[in-house]
């Protein structure tokens, strides 16, 4: 009896889908298996890059001692007239010991900046510049600040020192009752809380003699004087005194002069010891968490981002969230400050401004049930991105959204206020992660290709234990999702080089890597390892137009006759073509036409490689086809002349073995369903 051929295309990939059993997953998908591929516009399966060594040499720490890890990246560049371009990272010595450092060409070299000091770390590094300054914060040392081409604490330590007034004889233009205030000022132009109030004096034209101690921060540079007119109580600028030791000064500015000049601005202390992140927001600097209070944010003055006023603060728990700490923060979303708990999502809206004595800051805890596993694991992304619901309808986000890793697990979007899971494609990879270690995790953004990478720890992969060293993809622009399981990277950032072109750099995790910068998705090794990737196909189970309707449970245990397998690729160096078909016998013909079946175990493959254009099922090499060329068509055909034939077959593209680079377009497999074999299920 002659069975019609029927065909199962494979075009258009799009990405990994587990946890959907074949019979219900479309054939553009990769049910489990495919690792180390992406998707290009075309959607065409195509192994990544790899990732390759700025620096030819390892960063050796200032100790003496080589770098374990780099720890932290973040691009800094500055604006107007002391344009600076700069890669800033964070290099771990040992487990408890922490150093900054920066490059100036992109991490091909590296310069000393200051040690950070030891013990252990209870947040990765965090960064964030207000206009020519970058502040930094990292759970444990007080935050700092780099202007370019210094380190300094943020903020003046304590207060700036008293003056102390007295009047000079000397003929001047001072009349009335006068107090003045001072404000130390740092390498960086960052200024401290003012002094206390001087002493008062009366004058009648004449000058004031001003003394005082100086400021015992070594960081400061000068001193800014404010005063009084001889009939009010504002403070205005009277002059900036050069040098931290000098402690006296003459004031003869007369009243009128200073009235053209600025206002004093009221401020406060420099941020807690121990922030553990920091986020620019509505003119303001916010300062996320500290381990004395974990629940809590504070904001600096406006314009000031190191100054931090005594009751600048909000605290983030309520009833249904006692015990949550705030694990990251986002400015400027849709107008609110976004701050992400481990179990809680809240956004904070407001200007700012005092009414009715308190600042008009509301905080709203959001219908999100679950937060952000770390500030590094949250990227915003842009409208129009797509993912996958709950009941597997494609969605497209109506304007920009959050997205971000959860301490369940899973990833999801927030939309200011709700939250939904998008990384159901790859829920199976991402149950493994390690929970211990979720504030290592971290994404980037690579915005070329509309990738969200988040590099997370699993137990499983290559790379140290208790650090990242895996990755899953979400290309939001086709709203699926790839796995990249070789990616033991400690620290990511996307910067702009100088000749503009976007550049993903990285970190290893792995100490014996620990003092190289990489940049990623570049050449075709793994810093000279090669790439393992593969494209898995889901079982074909076949198609059942020609013979009646069936249930798919029914059509999953007819035997087929597979015929031919058409592919479309392109590669650089020959790669491995395997078919997997479901059987437990040696044979070519597992069931003979009209026959009946023999005993099969069901749910293992049994591997069957490409012998040229025929099928080898005698011996257990594993042969490679050349896909050197555009078209390449297979016979699936035994030695003995007869094709293989069973229940399903899937279709394995895989690499390991080389550095060439490859891309499938798509297959076409040929094959017969013969209605009456059938097989007993065991």
């Amino acid at each position: 009896m002659a069975y019609p051929i029927q065909t199962q295309v494979f075009s258009v990939f799009m990405g990994t889908q587990e946890g959907v059993h074949s019979v219900a997953l479309p054939s553009i998908y990769s049910s489990s298996g495919s690792k180390n591929l992406w998707i290009d516009k075309l959607g065409r399966a195509k192994k990544i890059h790899g990732y390759s060594k700025q620096n030819s040499s390892a960063v050796t720490t200032n100790t003496g001692a080589a770098a374990t890890r780099l720890r932290a990246l973040r691009a800094y560049r500055q604006t107007g007239a002391s344009f600076t371009r700069q890669l800033i990272g964070v290099f771990e010595a040992a487990s408890s010991e922490y150093e900054l450092w920066y490059s100036t060409n992109d991490g091909l070299s590296w310069t000393f900046i200051a040690d950070l000091g030891s013990g252990s770390i209870g947040a990765v590094p965090d960064f964030a510049q207000v206009n020519n300054d970058l502040f930094f914060a990292n759970g444990v040392v007080a935050p700092r600040v780099w202007n370019g081409s210094s380190l300094s604490t943020a903020g003046a330590t304590g207060k700036s020192p008293t003056i102390t007034a007295s009047v000079n004889t000397a003929s001047g233009q001072l009349n009335g009752s006068y107090t003045w205030k001072m404000v130390s000022v740092d390498g960086t132009e960052v200024r401290s809380a003012g002094s206390v109030t001087s002493n008062v004096i009366q004058l009648q034209d004449e000058q004031a003699n001003l003394s005082w101690t100086a400021d015992s921060d070594t960081d400061v540079t000068g001193y800014e004087l404010y005063r009084t007119t001889g009939t009010g109580a504002t403070y205005y600028f009277v002059t900036f005194i050069d040098g931290r030791t000098t402690t006296s000064y003459t004031d003869n500015a007369s009243d009128l002069n200073i009235l053209e000049h600025r206002l004093l601005n009221e401020h406060g202390d420099a941020p807690a010891t121990g922030s553990y992140f920091c986020e620019p927001h509505k003119q303001r600097l916010w300062w996320g968490r500290t381990n004395t209070n974990p629940r809590r944010v504070f904001w600096s003055d406006p314009g000031l981002p190191d100054q931090v006023g005594a009751n600048n603060y909000l605290d983030f728990t309520d009833q249904t969230s006692v015990g949550d700490v705030v694990t990251g923060m986002v400015g400027d979303f849709e107008g609110a400050l976004v701050v992400f708990c481990e179990r809680s999502v809240w956004t904070v809206t407001g200007t700012g401004q005092v009414v009715s004595g308190i600042m008009d800051w509301t905080r709203t805890k959001s219908n999100a049930v679950v937060g952000a596993a770390s500030h590094r694991s949250v990227i915003q992304i842009p409208a129009g991105a797509v993912y996958t619901d709950a009941s597997a309808n494609e969605v497209s986000t109506p304007r920009s959204m959050l997205a971000y890793f959860t301490p369940l697990g899973d990833i999801r979007i927030f939309d200011g206020n709700n939250d939904t899971i998008i990384s159901t494609p790859v829920k199976e990879t991402l149950k493994t992660f390690l929970y211990g270690h979720i504030n290592k995790i971290h994404a980037t953004h690579d915005i070329e290709n509309g990738h969200v990478v988040w590099f997370w720890p699993g137990p499983t992969a290559a790379g140290d234990a208790a650090e990242c060293n895996q990755a899953v993809v979400w290309n939001y622009r086709w709203g699926v999702w790839y796995i990249w399981p070789n990616m033991p990277m400690a620290a990511s950032t996307t910067i702009d080089t100088s000749t503009d072109t976007q550049v993903i750099l990285t970190g290893e995790a792995q100490t014996a890597k620990g003092g190289f910068c990489y940049k990623f998705f570049n050449g075709d090794s793994f810093d000279g390892s090669n790439i393992p990737a593969r494209w898995i196909t889901k079982v074909i189970y076949g198609t059942d137009n020609a013979w009646g309707t069936r249930e798919p449970q029914q059509l999953m245990s007819y035997i087929k006759r597979f015929r031919w397998l058409d592919i479309i690729a392109e590669s650089v160096a020959d790669v491995s073509l395997t078919i997997e078909w479901m059987g437990g016998s040696a044979s070519d013909e597992s069931v003979a036409e009209g026959g009946t079946s023999k005993a099969i175990t069901p749910l293992t493959f049994q591997l069957i490689t490409t012998n040229g254009n025929g099928i080898d099922t005698n011996d257990g090499n594993n042969i490679t086809v050349p896909f050197n060329s555009v078209q390449t068509i297979i016979n699936m055909e035994g030695t003995n002349g007869g094709f293989i034939q069973d229940v399903g077959c899937r279709i394995r593209i895989s690499d390991d073995a080389s550095n060439g680079s490859w891309s499938l377009e798509g297959m076409t497999l040929g094959f017969q369903v013969l209605p009456g074999a059938t097989r007993r299920l065991q």
